[in-house]
């Protein structure tokens, strides 16, 4: 899915896409483009594929941003 209205979540075809704010940002993650953390209170992306849900993953919005304008997340 994607939100129209926001410039930060490019779709990539097969995937759900979703903005998590800072303020619902509750917990530490590592980005698994760039192996960087992403810290509490830090707004993120969070990308999953269609119907794997258990497969989602946290994304610093510019690695995301990559990924999704390359069309691949690996």
């Amino acid at each position: 899915m994607h939100d129209a209205a926001d410039p930060f979540l490019l779709p990539l075809e097969g995937y759900v896409v979703r903005r998590v704010p800072a303020v619902r940002a509750d917990k530490p993650y590592t980005c698994p483009a760039c192996g960087n953390p992403i810290g509490a209170g830090e707004g993120h992306v969070v990308a999953w594929p269609e119907e794997e849900v258990e497969l989602r993953r946290h994304w610093h919005h510019h690695c995301w941003r990559i990924a999704a304008r390359r069309g691949r997340i690996a």
